[in-house]
């Protein structure tokens, strides 16, 4: 007992002690039962101010690597006054010692106390009473709570700081379990939302996601795959592999591979059941499933349906396939561009032609009607057939374009629709090689076979012509009753030209110039004449 204390005072003390004692044990209580830290850090600094009585307070808080102190929370100050008001220089300070000793820091009259009366702040503010214990967790401090008084002297006395240290030192744990408990929780909301990502994910998948565990369990079944199978992921989620049985047959020996292989990714074809569908073309890929260590945690099918994709690829094949038989049957009987038009636009080929430049060739075997009284008729048409397959070829070699055949003549067409500058030497050339074709065709058949050819270059009309219901392409135009009329000229084995054809072809092929009466012309018409022997 000091000298001077009273018996009242005494009581008075006692009296104080044993309130703050029952406030503090209430605070401890409080404290402990929430683990919301903004809530824990405000009631632990409002009832500090209560139990203390004092006028003001703060409670700062080292950041998750303790490197330094942060304010939490304020009473009856600004944040901002806290952080930068140089009046409150000297409890910056007192904050510095206590985290540097680790030891409570108390004045009961900091006006005659030696370590602040020279602080500026002190004076100025009147500050009489001051307290400042560390929140220690282990030995670590964690933070601080200061509270001071501008009123009375004495307000603290030298056992607060214990009592209040016991009730800091419970603050302290609450609010590491607070910082513990909003990790945890903010680790959660991060995994749940992972988890529902992954979930969202595997549902806008197109391709249908099964995951089996270490134990060959179904873990996983997402949308596509109950598309797919048509089946609904409870009835699948939970059991053994062999219930893929029914879906995938001869799944187990796909999983076998896969073992047998290192559980490396690999990729499969196989065939799958749908309840309505029937049967399934599926692509299937297993991959490994792997833990944060790199250990295996099971496997995962990505699961493709090709079926319509399948049936699309063969219908396309076959599609192509018909197309290309109509094509080859209708070029038979329609000039090659026009056939290529038809199955390409079969809208595009409308009646109607254009103007161009255009060079004619027209063959035919001399004395035909002769030829087929003095053999069986199907020689005459193996004859006929034979030296018309190899005409044609001839023409197609050159770039020509068949126009048509009538009777045992050939007619065909140089320019249109393409018209090139080379389109009368290759006519001429094309002229050339039907009479060496037919010389070689000698001694294949009982009788001699001749042609003779005519060939004219002019402006035509070249279309399609006819009506709407039965069309062809063809050229019409003088020049073409010209080379009609030059092949009937031409004697047997010879060609006939007309002076452009000639002129135009710059020919290696020498012709004899000469003017010759042609049928329908009332004028002579200059023609080049290239017999046999000049077509070698």
């Amino acid at each position: 007992m000091e000298h001077g204390d009273t018996l009242e005072e005494l009581r008075s003390l006692y009296e104080l002690e044993r309130k703050r004692a029952e406030t503090l044990a209430r605070v401890s209580e409080a404290i402990v039962a929430s683990l919301d830290l903004n809530e824990i850090l405000r009631s632990v600094l409002n009832l500090a101010v209560e139990v203390m009585a004092a006028e003001r307070g703060f409670l700062m808080l080292a950041d998750e690597g303790q490197e330094k102190l942060e304010l939490a929370v304020a009473h009856n100050l600004e944040h901002d006054q806290v952080e930068r008001d140089e009046d409150l220089r000297v409890s910056r300070s007192i904050v510095e010692r206590v985290v540097a000793t680790g030891q409570p820091v108390i004045t009961t009259d900091a006006q005659s106390d030696p370590r602040f009366n020279a602080q500026h702040s002190i004076v100025s503010l009147h500050i009489r009473s001051i307290v400042c214990v560390p929140l220690k967790v282990r030995s670590h401090i964690v933070g601080v709570v200061y509270l001071d008084s501008r009123v009375l002297p004495g307000l603290f006395n030298r056992r607060d700081p214990a009592l209040l240290q016991s009730f800091t030192n419970q603050a302290a744990m609450a609010i590491e379990n607070a910082r513990l408990y909003e990790r945890q929780r903010a680790q959660l909301q991060e995994i749940t939302a992972l988890r529902d990502l992954q979930a969202n994910i595997l549902e806008s998948i197109a391709s249908g996601v099964v995951t089996l565990d270490e134990s060959r369990h179904l873990t996983t079944f997402n949308r596509a795959a109950e598309r797919t199978f048509g089946v609904s992921a409870d009835a699948m989620l939970g059991k053994e592999w062999r219930v893929l049985e029914a879906l995938i047959p001869g799944i187990g020996r796909l999983l076998e591979t896969f073992g047998a292989g290192g559980n490396q990714r690999t990729a499969f074809e196989a065939t799958g059941r749908h309840p309505m569908r029937g049967a399934l073309i599926l692509q299937l890929t297993a991959a490994p499933l792997t833990g944060p260590s790199g250990d295996s945690t099971g496997l995962a099918l990505l699961v493709a349906d090709r079926t319509e994709q399948r049936a699309l690829e063969m219908a396309h094949a076959e599609q192509l396939q018909r197309s290309r038989r109509v094509e080859e049957t209708f070029t038979r009987y329609l000039a090659p561009h026009v056939v290529q038009a038809l199955v390409h636009d079969p809208e595009g080929v409308q009646l109607g032609g254009e103007r161009c430049m255009a060079t004619m060739l027209f063959a035919d075997i001399r004395g035909f009607t002769h030829l087929s009284t003095q053999m069986e008729p199907e020689r005459v048409v193996e004859l006929l057939n034979t030296y018309l397959d190899r005409a044609v070829g001839a023409v197609f070699d050159h770039d020509g374009l068949l126009d048509k055949f009538y009777g045992d003549g050939v007619m065909a067409i140089f320019g249109p629709p393409r018209v090139r500058p080379d389109d009368a030497k290759r006519a001429l050339e094309t002229a050339v090689a039907l009479q060496r074709l037919v010389s070689q065709l000698d001694g294949s058949f009982t009788v001699p076979l001749e042609i003779s050819v005519g060939v004219a270059t002019g402006e035509v009309v070249a279309g399609n012509i006819g009506s709407s219901r039965r069309m062809e392409y063809t050229v019409i135009g003088d020049a073409v009753n010209l080379a009609s009329r030059l092949q009937a000229a031409a004697p047997a084995h010879h060609i006939l030209c007309d002076e452009t054809t000639y002129r135009l072809a710059q020919s290696r092929f020498e012709g004899e110039r000469m003017t010759a009466k042609i049928k329908g012309r009332d004028d002579l018409v200059t023609v080049y004449d290239i017999p046999p022997e000049n077509q070698r």
